[in-house]
This record gives C-alpha cells, structure tokens and sequence, in this order.
C-alpha cells in the first residue's frame, strides 16, 4: 500500500493520460463518494496556509500538476490546472469558508461526472488539525472501482504530502 500512496501522483498523471471527458453509458449510474482524512501536527491555520489557497493545489499534488491560472480566490473564481504531460483540468469555488472550500469540476480528463469536491482543515487543539479532502462524483466511461480508486489515489497523494510535511519526527 506504502508503494501505491508514494506513486499516486504519477498514477493519477497517467490514468488522466489515457481517460476520456466525454460521457460513456458502459457506467453504472451510482453516485460515488471519496473521502480521506489525515491528523496533522500543526494548527488548521498553519495547514491552511500551506495547502488551503484556491491556486495552493499545486503543493498537494506537485507531480501532477505543472500550473495553475485563477481569476482570484472567491466563491465564483475559476482555475485551469494545466497538467503535467498534457491535460486541463477546469473548476469553480462554489462554497468557502475560513478553512474549507467547495468546488466543482467543469471540464476535464478525469473519468468523472458531476464532480463536487470540499478541503476543509479543522482545529483539534494541542497543535494539531484534521485535514479532509471528500468528494461526490459519477463514473464516466470507465467502472465505479476504477473511477474510486483515481479519485481516492490522488486524495492519498496529497494527504502524504501533508503528513510527510507535518508528522515526519526526521524533519528540521
């Protein structure tokens, strides 16, 4: 599993590589959820900051995502993540709040439908946070286990990156 999470950025590159945004009927219609969570040995603020900003998606996910163009940092605010090795990934901030926002996907490679997505960090006290990123979505063109596991991949990706950040006793 530990080989899988290191590598999720690069899988997750590589299955937006070979999917189609156009709709498929070979799915079954099931709404489908993902959520992962992770505790973190930092305050909500100090997390929000690192990884909470509408353009701050890069640091999440660095090994797969080469830009990221904005209209600002509001609810109504756009972004197109350009993705490395090709790709775009088009959202909108629909909901946000001190630390948590909503967005959903507009256009993209994904294998998903109806995307609907929320970060939020929440304060647990004693230097620590809870930071969850969760989502709703369809499968579309492939099956409901592949269309998860891309999903939940590139949530395990990000949620590394925040605990090696955060959690890693080695670190200076």
């Amino acid at each position: 599993m530990k080989i899988i999470k290191r590598c999720s950025p690069l899988i997750f590159v590589l299955a937006l590589l070979g999917c189609s945004s156009m709709p498929s009927t070979t799915s079954s219609i099931e709404k489908l959820s993902v959520e992962r969570t992770v505790i973190l040995n930092a305050s909500a603020n100090e997390v929000w900051e690192f990884a909470g900003g509408w353009t701050s998606i890069d640091k999440l996910v660095p090994a797969g995502i080469a830009s990221i163009l904005s209209n600002g940092n509001k609810v109504g605010s756009f972004r197109k993540v350009n993705l490395k090795g090709g790709g775009i990934v088009e959202e909108i901030m629909i909901n946000k709040g001190k630390t948590r926002y909503t967005y959903i996907i507009t256009k993209s490679p994904l294998p998903v439908s109806n995307y609907r997505s929320t970060l939020e960090v929440k304060e647990l006290g004693n230097g620590k946070s809870e930071f969850t990123w969760r989502s709703d979505f369809f499968a579309d063109g492939v099956s409901n286990a592949e269309a998860t596991n891309i999903i939940a991949g590139l949530y395990e990706g990000a949620l590394d990156v925040l605990h090696n950040k955060y959690n890693d006793t080695n670190k200076k």
